[in-house]
């Protein structure tokens, strides 16, 4: 059992969830659907979705890490939209190119582990609740935003329990609306803001996935 910790902001994913549930009442019964990131994204997305009784879906997005130094990244990819820092002009286009290309041929293979035969639901007029676990740079968040505006959505609001200062006034400039419970100037990644922050794989993404659609009858 791992220790409680004192200081930590939520005890774990779904406390989190039910409070940014609380901040999206507002949605509850609506037309909107929840959309999590993977992998933690979709552990916090699938309490969001219960508490508004709405459909939870999954965005697969990956960061394009720098090719001199892995801790650092030069901007984001999802299936249908690409995000680059503009200080990344000195990388070779040659590495750009087959991250984006790499990176996309192992989401299509993500998420067909989640949803297999069973197509997702469109976001077309719809009000798009996007969720992540917690907003440290604004990178993920972006192309995740930009292929989900890409389908005409009536609104997209991003709602993540603890954001950074600077990636929330980025996101902002893009989103229809931000919703967080705790802001820092910087998120420090030695610091606990979970108590319990167990890893998240794609057996546990497609689980969450399949019984939020099992409860709202969305197989039938």
């Amino acid at each position: 059992m791992q220790p409680v910790m004192m200081n930590a902001l939520f005890q774990n994913r779904e406390e989190a969830g039910h409070q940014l549930g609380q901040l999206l009442a507002e949605y509850r019964n609506s037309n909107a659907i929840v959309v999590g990131i993977p992998h933690g994204g979709v552990s916090v997305a699938s309490v969001v979705a219960a508490e508004l009784i709405s459909p939870l879906e999954v965005i697969p997005c990956r960061k394009i890490k720098h090719p001199a130094d892995a801790t650092k990244t030069i901007g984001s990819v999802s299936e249908d939209e690409v995000f680059i820092h503009d200080c990344s002009h000195t990388i070779p286009q040659d590495y750009v190119y087959h991250q984006i290309l790499l990176l996309r041929n192992a989401m299509a293979a993500e998420r067909k582990k989640y949803y297999g035969s069973i197509k997702p639901q469109s976001l077309r007029y719809r009000t798009v609740i996007l969720v992540d676990d917690m907003l440290s740079t604004s990178d993920t968040i972006l192309a995740c935003l930009r292929d989900i505006k890409k389908q005409n959505p009536l609104k997209v609001v991003v709602a993540v329990p603890i954001v950074a200062a600077e990636a929330a006034r980025v996101v902002s400039a893009e989103a229809d609306d931000l919703k967080f419970i705790k802001m820092e100037s910087v998120l420090d990644p030695s610091h606990e803001y979970f108590a319990d922050y167990p890893r998240v794989d794609d057996k546990k993404v497609k689980q969450l996935l399949y019984s939020s659609r099992k409860n709202l009858k969305l197989y039938e």
